[in-house]
């Protein structure tokens, strides 16, 4: 937790001092100190100043925060809810308005994170109070470091609980069955491009024809939490053919019809002809029937598998096949190689 320093004489200095260190941070606060003359005869500490802060105060600085700003449409929506359902609690136990500090309590926080029974809505919940809290204290403390609520903060799975990924032969029974119900080839050609490039559910629905680019062999995503841009991420040579197959299947009547620049901007899965992508909702209904299906998938992991489970598939198949881990975690689109660890565990004999 933040050290709080109560006001003195010297408050008005304090504050504008915290107002400087919240702006340019402790590191250059310090630089600049030490050009000072003050500084002649020895190097000043410098200490960071900082003040209470209320719950609310800390929740609209969040909401106007370049970091939620900078997050996509569906990011923003859910950190609102989480928002919503925390401040209820909050309210429910510490009042309207307590201090930012009491209610980042580490007891406090655990409590509200084990009130669910879900191990992915812990996650959720976790996830969503780190960046909140990070966001608080570069704000107004100068500093990101959530000390001991880090371990209170990281979800533990279980094997029974954590994410697993589909073997070969699983995907091979979901490739059959996915064949034979014969939906104009979509379902299959979805499934192929989540084998052969590891993207998100979100990235792949909001995929068009133009962000295709066979001579590169890439494809162009709209990446989690950067609603305004697109990166090109790898898709083998084999879902690359699926793709664009079926886009030669479904679309060849509409080339002929359409501007070039128009046909670019048609969404690939669709069910609308183009005009809007498919529903993540719609995937993960047909994906969630497939595998209640399949034999392969044993009754009790029918619950733990769905559309997500074919980016574990790809990251930990690649693992196998002599990717190493920095590769892999470029492959995926992750900000960071610690989000791409877990599938080294993922990967180990005995895990599932």
């Amino acid at each position: 937790m933040p050290k709080v320093i109560h006001d003195t004489k010297f408050s008005e200095l304090k504050e504008q001092l915290n107002q400087l260190l919240s702006h340019y941070g402790p590191e250059k606060m310090r630089l600049v100190m030490e050009t000072l003359p003050v500084q002649s005869h020895s190097t000043v500490e410098f200490t960071t100043v900082t003040r209470d802060v209320s719950f609310l105060e800390a929740v609209d600085a969040f909401f106007e925060s370049c970091k939620f700003i900078g997050f996509s449409q569906t990011t923003q929506t859910t950190y609102r809810s989480e928002m919503k359902l925390f401040q209820q609690y909050v309210k429910e136990h510490l009042g309207d308005n307590p201090q930012f500090k009491d209610v980042t309590n580490g007891e406090f926080l655990s409590d509200y994170i084990h009130l669910q029974s879900d191990i992915n809505t812990k996650a959720k919940k976790s996830s969503f109070l780190r960046t909140f809290i990070k966001n608080t204290y570069k704000k107004f403390y100068g500093h990101q470091d959530l000390g001991d609520l880090k371990t209170i903060l990281r979800v533990r799975w279980s094997n029974d609980e954590a994410p697993k990924a589909f073997t070969k032969v699983q995907i091979a029974e979901i490739l059959r069955i996915a064949q034979s119900r014969n939906h104009d080839s979509l379902y299959t050609a979805i499934i192929w491009t989540f084998l052969g490039s590891g993207i998100r559910i979100n990235e792949l629905c909001h995929l068009k024809i133009g962000d295709i680019d066979p001579e590169t062999q890439t494809i162009k995503v709209i990446p989690k939490g950067a609603e305004n841009t697109k990166k090109a991420r790898k898709i083998n040579q084999l879902a690359l053919m699926m793709v664009t197959d079926f886009i030669e299947k479904k679309y060849s009547q509409a080339r002929e019809v359409m501007s070039d620049t128009d046909y670019q901007q048609l969404y690939i899965f669709s069910c609308t002809g183009g005009n809007k992508p498919i529903t993540s909702r719609a995937i993960q209904q047909f994906m969630k029937s497939i595998i209640r299906e399949a034999r392969s998938i044993k009754d009790e992991d029918k619950d733990r598998l769905g559309p997500h489970s074919f980016r574990h598939s790809f990251a930990i198949h690649g693992l196998e096949a002599g990717i190493d881990i920095y590769t892999l975690s470029k492959l995926l689109g992750h900000e960071s190689i610690d989000s791409t660890m877990k599938y080294l565990r993922m990967s180990q004999p005995g895990y599932n």
